[in-house]
């Protein structure tokens, strides 16, 4: 008997080195190939979020409705709240601040909350909050007005700290 056939047993064969390497190589080419392509740090699922505003009761007159949307190109869309007759602005991130939407975005606290269906946390009479989560393979709608649970209030604060930074 060879020496490698004595080190696993009488009759089984031993596993080729080369194998073993191609599969080795295959896995770190693979591997570097897959960040090359997925950019690193970019969540490929993180396709757009919307959330939109309205309050009441509102008279005639009186800008009632706002939106903050945040799209994978990193386009930053506002539609300010109490603000008749403005325009809705629009800005092209820088690539940090899209990463911090995109991490806030798919936090699995905020996730676990929108899994909950379209009111996860009660109803709130005299405002509505609508987030909108589109994902590369799944999507989310939910009134969010008054929630305080896991991700929500992280994420309001966000679109407020990116509305004051970026938006005149």
């Amino acid at each position: 008997m060879g020496r490698r056939q004595r080190a696993y047993g009488g009759g089984m064969h031993a596993p080729r080195a080369s194998v073993f390497r191609s599969l080795a190589r295959l896995a770190v080419g693979g591997a570097t190939v897959g960040l090359l392509a997925c950019g690193g740090s970019e969540p490929e699922s993180f396709r757009r979020l919307l959330v939109e505003s309205a309050q009441g009761p509102c008279s005639e007159g009186m800008d009632c409705e706002g939106s903050d949307e945040v799209r994978a190109d990193g386009t930053f869309r506002v539609d300010r709240f109490n603000a008749p007759g403005g325009p809705v602005q629009e800005v092209l991130l820088p690539p940090h601040a899209l990463e911090d939407v995109r991490e806030t975005a798919t936090d699995s606290g905020l996730l676990e909350t929108l899994e909950r269906g379209e009111q996860p946390c009660g109803t709130v009479t005299d405002a509505s909050v609508w987030l909108t989560l589109e994902l590369e393979n799944r999507s989310y709608r939910a009134q969010i007005a008054g929630c305080d649970a896991p991700g929500v209030g992280k994420l309001t604060a966000l679109l407020k700290r990116l509305r004051d930074t970026y938006m005149q």
